[in-house]
């Protein structure tokens, strides 16, 4: 990030030169914001059936997770609870609104971040369903 000494130049290019440059670190030393979400601990780079396997594995460690969507866009939510001896898995559809997330339920649910929307399943199951800990992670 500096002009070598040795460039030969016309003054004005060496000046438009050390100008870019001038203007490159300082575009550097400004902090970025991140280009992704902070995505929630219980948020797995896994595929659909990934889902379904390390929820069946990691029973009691939690029984929800939140995924990148199959369908090319925007989030899913893949759950599995135990009712009568019977696992039952469901996946949501979360979609990325830009300004929040709708799921996507035969009433869609807004929430204006990937966290509101896992607190969303908590609280609409009455706690039955819980994310699943940042220790499998590790795991996959």
């Amino acid at each position: 990030m500096k002009v070598p000494s040795d460039l030969v130049l016309l003054p004005g290019h060496r000046f438009q030169l050390l100008a870019a440059l001038q203007e490159e670190q300082e575009r550097r030393a400004v902090p970025r914001e991140p280009l992704v979400p902070p995505f929630p601990s219980c948020f797995y780079n896994v595929s659909r059936g990934e889902a379904e396997r390390l929820l069946e594995r990691s029973t009691g460690g939690g029984n929800m997770v939140l995924r990148p969507g199959g369908h090319g866009h925007g989030f899913s939510i893949t759950t599995r609870q135990t009712l009568n001896n019977t696992a039952l898995i469901r996946h949501y559809k979360v979609i990325d609104l830009g300004q929040g997330y709708c799921i996507n339920m035969e009433t869609p649910h807004y929430c204006s971040s990937l966290a509101k929307v896992v607190q969303y399943f908590v609280e609409m199951s009455k706690g039955s369903l819980q994310p699943l800990h940042s220790e499998y992670n590790q795991k996959l």
